[in-house]
């Protein structure tokens, strides 16, 4: 029975970037509410996640409604600094060639539509 309890509560934890990940969601939400984009798509369920560096860096973007042009928002990226997460600068919106080089690199955790890859 143990075992079996042990097991269940394995499978239910979730990722050890759960909390990270919440946090850049709950800023990337801020940030888009001041911009007047606050809309039901941004939410977890509804992005591309990727952690790079054990947890270092967040990069994360949205898929739009599918009357829109682009099929995802810009990209956003975050890194740790102390115990919270700061959001980039000039970083690309479209994902790829970024000064850090993480395109290149395999994330350590990716994430679509709220469901681990």
């Amino acid at each position: 029975m143990s075992v079996t309890f042990i097991l269940l509560l394995t499978a239910c934890s979730g990722s050890k970037y759960d909390n990270a990940i919440n946090e850049v969601m709950k800023q990337e939400k801020k940030v888009r509410k001041e911009m007047r984009a606050d809309s039901d798509e941004y939410k977890r369920d509804n992005a591309i996640i990727r952690v790079y560096d054990d947890g270092k860096y967040i990069q994360l973007a949205f898929y739009q409604p599918e009357e829109s042009s682009r099929k995802l928002t810009t990209y956003s990226y975050y890194e740790k600094l102390g115990d919270s997460f700061e959001e980039m600068a000039h970083m690309p919106g479209d994902g790829d060639g970024d000064r850090l080089g993480l395109y290149k690199k395999t994330p350590g955790y990716e994430e679509v539509k709220g469901e681990q890859t």
